[in-house]
């Protein structure tokens, strides 16, 4: 089955380029039905041609991408946003598992969109993360904001302000919360990505992100720090001195 497709962006040269590669060198998965150059064509086209996917630009003259989803209930297609900026959105996008490409599109990037998307497709993944992206629009520095983290069946949700740390395990990465423990097929770096503009998140190893806030206790003999959970975590003395860890965690 192939992928039904809309492309929305008021600006044609955008348009054009995106069917153009898709077309080119993806027609064996992806139709482009139609194209919109505002929400409101928008509109009329998705309930006339019922995609399975829309590219949403997300800054347009007078009118934002993301007020097309306001206008669901329950959004019955895939999202890949589209944008030549990088802006606080493209955060809340990220954390909310969803896809981006950025502006000028180029095929790998398309290309390794779209291949996530099939399996998105594939599992029939239900989390609501359109519901979740506007909860994270709606508070992009609030410690509140949740992540929807993908693992072996779908995507979990966790709270950011839960998270107590994170450790890289190969190509997963361990994420322990006030609650549980998870593992996510996220890299460690990934991981580290979302997380690097939440002010309690501190890299104090290679290998380890903690939340300061679960802090306990700095053995500084050994420097290794002890959280709330229990858990010991080492700490790299090539990143901190001992002045410079303890500012960091009381800030």
């Amino acid at each position: 089955m192939k992928i039904k497709a809309i492309i929305v962006d008021d600006e044609s040269g955008g348009r054009r380029l995106l069917k153009k590669l898709c077309n080119r060198y993806l027609s064996d998965k992806i139709e482009i039905v139609d194209e919109c150059n505002s929400v409101a064509s928008a509109l009329i086209s998705i309930k006339e041609k019922n995609p399975h996917l829309v590219f949403l630009d997300i800054q347009m003259p007078d009118e934002n991408g993301f007020e097309l989803l306001s206008q669901f209930e329950n959004i019955p297609f895939e999202i890949i946003f589209t944008t030549a900026h990088k802006e606080f959105a493209i955060e809340a996008i990220r954390k909310s598992a969803l896809d981006y490409l950025l502006k000028p599109i180029n095929f790998q990037d398309l290309k390794t969109a779209i291949n996530r998307l099939e399996s998105v497709l594939e599992k029939k993944l239900n989390t609501n993360r359109y519901q979740l992206l506007a909860e994270n629009l709606s508070q992009p520095t609030s410690g509140k904001q949740r992540i929807a983290f993908p693992n072996k069946t779908g995507f979990e949700i966790i709270h950011i302000n839960q998270i107590i740390f994170c450790k890289s395990d190969g190509s997963y990465t361990f994420i322990q919360t006030t609650e549980q423990q998870h593992y996510t097929s996220k890299s460690f770096k990934e991981v580290g990505e979302l997380l690097e503009s939440e002010i309690n998140f501190l890299k104090v190893h290679r290998s380890y992100l903690i939340n300061t806030e679960y802090v306990k206790n700095f053995k500084s003999d050994v420097y290794v720090l002890e959280m709330t959970s229990g858990d010991e975590i080492p700490v790299s003395d090539k990143s901190f001195n001992k002045k410079e860890l303890i500012d960091a965690i009381t800030k």
